[in-house]
Parts: structure tokens; sequence; C-alpha cells
């Protein structure tokens, strides 16, 4: 699958002249124990589609290899909606010595623009956000969608194999309102038979810390945005997500605070959060920069 996502993202760059739009964009978050997530990817669209390939890349001091997620996501922009597919994968790494990890994914996702005005320049909510601006009067925009994404982890130990069927369903609104943006997110997770425990899980496409996922599966969280457009350059931001987790996990905490910064073609996002597992607080910084033409 690697080997697809990279041919066809090749294809891509070949017709770019013919393409309407591309941008791209790489980020960094560093964390406690070594802790270093890095996120790259590149969007090209045309005449309502456009693909996007992406790759994350999750190490820490207690690893002995990194690992190394590619995705690609498909989607169609209308006036009043953005239809969205994805697959991706991380292969097989040792990432402990005698253990390897690896898994597959697929999902979908629509968000639907319930507001005359909407027209499909990126929504207010789920995975095809995009960063709020500028201002109005009153409600001037509500979206509102779901989706699902089904992982299977797969871990090898010596002759031991264990797999986890993970499936996510996930329910978001965003609405413009006054000089602000809102927005708020629920998802749920189910899984199948074999319970064992995936090493690396997300909420709402966030990596968690590889510690805590490593000995958690997560049964539910909710996540809640405010976003603040209207300044020169700036949307400042806050986001508060809490998380329940099957067995005697405790629930835990994230909370962000962070800028967007606007420089036309080129862009920058900054964000420190604190997580709180229950037992200790920790701190991870984020700095993304991306172009767009």
């Amino acid at each position: 699958m690697k080997k697809t996502l990279f041919t066809l993202m090749a294809v891509l760059m070949s017709v770019s002249a013919a393409s309407a739009w591309f941008d791209g964009g790489v980020g960094q978050t560093t964390g406690p124990d070594g802790y270093k997530k890095t996120d790259a990817n590149l969007t090209f669209g045309s005449d309502g589609i456009w693909f996007r390939g992406a790759l994350m890349r999750q190490d820490a001091d207690a690893f002995s290899k990194a690992l190394n997620t590619y995705s690609l996501r498909v989607g169609r922009e209308a006036e009043f909606y953005t239809l969205a597919g994805e697959a991706g994968m991380t292969p097989s790494t040792e990432y402990m010595t005698g253990q390897d990890y690896s898994s597959t994914f697929f999902g979908g996702d629509i968000t639907f623009s319930l507001t005359p005005s909407a027209g499909g320049k990126g929504r207010l909510a789920g995975p095809n956000a995009k960063v709020a601006s500028g201002g109005g009067d009153g409600i001037a925009r509500v979206d509102v969608g779901g989706g699902i994404k089904h992982t299977m982890h797969k871990t090898e130990a010596a002759a031991l194999e264990t797999k986890t069927a993970q499936t996510e369903y996930s329910l978001f609104a965003g609405a413009s309102v006054l000089m602000a943006r809102v927005g708020a997110s629920w998802t749920g997770y189910k899984y199948g038979d074999d319970d064992t425990t995936p090493v690396v899980g997300s909420i709402n496409g966030q990596a968690l810390s590889l510690f805590h996922a490593t000995n958690a599966l997560p049964d539910a969280s909710v996540n809640f945005r405010l976003d603040l457009p209207g300044y020169p350059l700036v949307t400042p931001f806050l986001s508060y997500t809490t998380t329940k987790y099957k067995a005697a996990i405790k629930d835990t905490d994230a909370y962000t605070i962070g800028a967007y910064i606007d420089l036309n073609m080129v862009g920058a996002n900054v964000m420190y959060q604190v997580y709180d597992d229950g037992n200790d607080k920790d701190s991870y910084v984020m700095l993304t920069a991306g172009i767009n033409f």
C-alpha cells in the first residue's frame, strides 16, 4: 500500500500544471521522554476534487525504531457538502526489541453546510475544517457531519501474533457566531473480539502520547474548540478534549492554546498542550508551517 500511495502522489505531481491549486505543510510536535511527532502533507485540487497524501512519524526514547504512518485522502468539494474517503497503513516496525507493530485503516466522512452562504471553501468542523478567517453578524454559518474509520492493529512478538480491530464513529458540528467560530465533536470506539491493546490510538485525528496509548483502549471522547478570527495576521484558538477508556484506566484531559499565523501564501500554526492522564500532567509543543498556491 505504501508504494501505491507514493505512486498516486507522483502521478498527481506530474500533472500539477493542470491543477487549480495545491498546498502542503510540515509540522513537529515534541513532548516528554523524547516524544517526537513529525507530520508532512501535500494536497492537489482541481474542479472540486482533491487528493491529500500525508506522513506521520512518531518516536520516543523507549522506542528502538520510529513508527511511520502513510495515508491518502480523496475528497469531493461542493457548494453545500464535502465528501471524503481515506486509507493508510503503518508498515511493520520493530519499535521495541523483539516486538513488531503494524496497522491498516480506511474510512470516510461527510460534512454538510446548513446555511445558504456556505460557498464550499472549507468547512467549520470535522476532518475538512479550514482555518477561521474574518467574522460576521449573528450566526453566519453552521456545518454538521459525521465519519467512520476502521483500523486493524497488529503486534508480533516471537511466535505470538495479536490483533485489535478498532472502529471509530464520529459526529461533529461547527458554527460561525458573531466574531468567533465554535466547534464540538464526539467520537465513540468499538473493538473486535481480540481486545489486545493497540500501540497507537487517536482522538479526532490527533495522535495520543505513545506511552499512554500503549496501555489504554479509548471508549469515547468529546472535543470543544473556539477560534477567534478577525485579528490582523493571527487567529488565536482554544481547545479541550476529554477521553474515557475501557477497564480501569483513568480519564484523560487535554487543554490546548495556540494561534494560526496567515501570511497569504505562507502560514504557520503554533500550539501548546497540557495532557493530564489523571496521575501526571505533561506538556506538548507543536509548530507547523505550510505553503499554498
